[in-house]
Parts: structure tokens; sequence; C-alpha cells
């Protein structure tokens, strides 16, 4: 007997649709158990959890010959997301349940040995392909229901088990449903005004915010480099729903977003380790996975002691920053990624940190070897950069910054002026710079001036240029001034000097 039930393989972000057929025979001379169809080592195993959870449903398979066959052949399947949809076929091809209920929805889920359904990476990709492929109805373990239901026309079947399943399918039983927060949990984010002593390094941290530039941080230990970052996310705007859907997608694939926690409209912060591998940075790996260049995607990418990463991995930045996605090329095929985030990168003017008593003990030489750890290519990306001191005793006591509500109202009210003209500033493409943000003739000899004595490319005028629209913006300026070319400027010098 051939029974069809029908699932998803996951690729990046994207799902495919996979046809499964299983042919059964109830006495056989020679009972076995094959999947073909370019699976992996997870499905190939899914073979024991799905005889046990089909004994645990009634159905003894140890005598049955069941050859399962994967469709497309050449898509390679992988995890452990496929054991719901063949354990429905099998159970089908059992009479367990009738093979035409099985046939006309999606299924998704992992199966314990008792029949209990574990949640899988991915629901809403899968959820999204279910549409498109015209299988609004799909049955899911319970705690991915609420995932699903965020795609519109999605009609998820919350299961606790492939008992429970079966009983939805006969309409013997009600699915699970549980309700999510639409935007997720609310995460307090901590206050710009815990931060004292540096109104140059919160002033970068708010043009960045404002135009979604990156940003780069000299500064010895100590001198609140890592509490600036963190304070990023608190001074963006809240992500849209093109936006919070798309980090949605991204949390879920990789397996990081919890369970029921919603869309997530919070820009993410991601903080790698500078021990970090290139498809760990980026993606990649054996089973293609989103790095944390993705993950950050809408939010922040902070990459703490910048020159401790390894070069290949900080190499591997420099197309994502400039085109806003990831490309992994395999022999199968290639992933387009996405990876539009800020960049804010913080390092130590020298080996030694230069923040003891005596100030820095380092020999010139290392101190050269040390920041060209960081290459020229990668901080000619970078927008802003700031260079902090250790402030002194009296200025900590009187300094009192601007709450992070404050500022983030300016941040809004200049992305506003940016969305009306249709892209932020920092995403500008070069063929509408002069439409944009055209140039005075002083401003133009501000920037000419800062070429000779900088050096710097067309990417750095063009970057300049950016920075300055933003200045003007959170000025509530129409016109680039003078001024803000200056500013855009000194802060583009903190960068490249």
């Amino acid at each position: 007997m051939l029974t069809r039930a029908h699932a998803f393989a996951l690729t990046g972000l994207d799902a495919t649709p996979v046809e499964i057929e299983v042919y059964t025979s109830l006495k056989p001379k020679n009972p076995c158990f094959t999947i073909v169809g370019l699976p992996d080592k997870a499905l190939q195993e899914a073979r024991s959890r799905i005889r046990s959870a089909a004994f645990a449903a009634g159905v003894d398979t140890v005598e049955s010959l069941l050859l399962v066959n994967l469709a497309p052949a050449e898509v390679r399947k992988e995890g452990a997301g496929f054991d719901l949809p063949i354990a429905l076929a099998v159970l089908a091809g059992h009479g367990a349940v009738d093979e035409r209920l099985v046939d006309e929805v999606a299924a998704v889920g992992e199966l314990a040995f008792d029949g209990r359904l574990r949640p899988v990476p991915g629901i809403l990709s899968i959820a999204e392909a279910a549409v498109r492929a015209g299988r609004p109805v799909l049955l899911c373990p319970v705690e991915c229901a609420a995932e699903a239901a965020l795609v519109p026309g999605c009609q998820p079947l919350g299961c606790e088990s492939v008992q429970h399943a079966v009983r939805v399918l006969r309409g013997e039983s009600q699915p699970t449903t549980p309700t999510a927060s639409p935007s997720g949990p609310l995460v307090v984010a901590p206050d710009l005004a815990d931060v004292r002593g540096q109104p140059g390094a919160r002033r970068a941290l708010e043009i960045c915010a404002a135009g979604g530039h990156n940003l780069l941080m000299i500064g010895p230990p100590g001198v609140g480099k890592t509490m600036l970052a963190k304070r990023l996310p608190g001074i963006l705007p809240p992500l849209n729903d093109e936006q919070a859907l798309l980090a949605t997608r991204i949390h879920s694939a990789a397996g990081v977003l919890p369970a029921g926690a919603g869309l997530v409209r919070v820009p993410p912060f991601r903080a790698p380790h500078h021990s970090a591998t290139t498809p760990a940075l980026v993606g990649g790996g054996t089973r293609i996975r989103p790095g944390e260049a993705t993950l950050a995607t809408g939010g922040v990418l902070f990459l703490d002691e910048l020159p401790e990463f390894r070069r290949d991995a900080l190499e591997a930045l420099r197309v994502p920053i400039e085109d806003g996605v990831v490309r992994i090329s395999r022999a199968s095929g290639s992933v387009v990624l996405p990876s539009r985030f800020s960049l804010i990168a913080a390092m130590n003017p020298c080996p030694c940190g230069g923040g003891g008593p005596q100030g820095c003990t380092c020999p010139r030489e290392r101190v050269i070897a040390y920041q060209r750890k960081a290459s020229g290519p990668l901080l000619d990306r970078i927008d802003v950069g700031v260079r902090l001191e250790r402030p002194a005793p009296e200025v900590l006591r009187v300094d009192r910054p601007e709450t992070t509500t404050v500022v983030r109202e300016r941040v809004c009210a200049a992305r506003d002026r940016q969305y009306a003209r249709g892209v932020v500033n920092g995403l500008l493409p070069v063929d509408l710079l002069e439409h944009v943000a055209p140039l005075s003739g002083e401003c133009t000899q501000l920037v000419d001036e800062a070429v000779r004595r900088l050096s710097l490319s067309p990417r750095g005028i063009h970057r300049i240029q950016r920075v300055a629209r933003t200045i003007a913006d959170l000025a509530k300026s129409d016109a680039i001034a003078p001024a803000h070319v200056a500013e855009a400027i000194a802060v583009r010098l903190g960068a490249i000097a």
C-alpha cells in the first residue's frame, strides 16, 4: 500500500516542500525500514523513533516492510522535523488513520519514543512555505503552534503526541493552540544616562542609531565601551511588522527563539566572543545555519576586543557590511541570508590597554601590529569613530547625561524623516546621494580638504555624506550645513586615525 504525507526541508531561512511516499507491506518475507532521498544522520535515526511511537499509538511495525522515499531526491533533508509526517504515513499504511486525511495536510515535529511531540526550529519558514504550497493546515507540536499562527493564512493544529495528531485528523479531538504575545516578552534596556563622562561617545552613538551607521570605539579598559554598546538597542526604534517578521524567521531557523515568544519587536543585540569562527560569525557549517551577522539583522552586532577576532572571520564581514547579505556557496547550490545590522566595534589602543598608572607600556612595533589586526578595508566600512579617555573624577560627579527615552525620541524623529524619503541614511545608494544629501559649495570645500588631509577613498567620501545627512536630520534641517559636514568629518577621523 502506498501512502503520502507532506513535509518541508529547511535550508538557511527557506523551506522546500517535500513529498513523503511510504510503501507498506504488512506480511513481507524480509521486514525492514528503509529511508531514501538524501536523509541525514538524524533522519536515518528516525526509524527507531517512528517504530516506538507507532507502537505507543497501538500499531506494531516490527514485522512490516516500510520503504520511505523523500522527494525531490536531490534536496538534502536534515533534522528530526520529518518524524511526524513519516509516522502519519506509516500509520495510514497500517489503517490507523485515513490516508486521504494525511495527504491533505502538512506536518512537522520530532517524536519521542512514547509518541510525544517535541518542537523543531524553523517553524515560521515552514508555515510560510506550507501556505505557498497550498497546504495551510499544519500539524505541529503544541510549542510551535503559536509561532506558526503568526503567518497569515496558516492554520496550525497543535498536537501533544502522534496519538493526539491521529485523533485530530479523525475529528475526535481538538488541537491545542496556546496563545502568545504578538510582540514577544517585554525587554527593559539599560539606560544611557548610566554612562557618565563620555559626551562625545554618547553623541556618536546617537548618530549611529539615527542613521543606521557603523561605529568604532577605541579606548582603555573600563571607560564605558561595552556599556555604550549595550545601550544602543534601547535608543533604536522598535522593529516594524516586516522587520519583526524577518527577525523572528531568522531566530526561529537558528533555534534560538523561545517557545511562545511571539514576534521579535526589540532590535536584536548579538555580542559573539572573539574566539568565534567564520561560520559562527557569518553563517555556514555542514548544516547551513544563520551566523551572528544574520541573527543581528535589524539590530546590533557588537564585536568587543576587535583585534582579537580571527582575521579570516573579520574579513568575511566585509561583504555583509556593504551588501547586507551573506552568500554561502556549496557544491549543491548557494544560500543567501540577510545581514543588515549596525556594526559596533570596540578595541583597546594597544595590547596592554594603555590604562595603567604609567599609561601605555607597549613598544611601538607591538602597538602597530595590534592595530593592524583590523584591516584597512574593514575600517573603511565604518562610518563613525570615537576615542574614549578616562574621565576626571569631578567630571563623573557633575555629568548628568540624557536618558534613553529622551535620546530615543530624537532618533525616532530623525528616522521618520528618512522613512519619508524611502530609505535609512546608512543604506543610501550612491546614485541617490546627490539627490537626498546634496552638498553646498562650502560643504564641498570641507570634504575636498578632508580628502587631501586624510587620503579618503571614494567610499569614505560617501560615508561622510551619509553621516552628514543623518546629523542634519537630527537637527531637523532639510539642507546639510557646513557644521553638519564638519562634525561628520570629525567622527570619520575617529574611525581611521
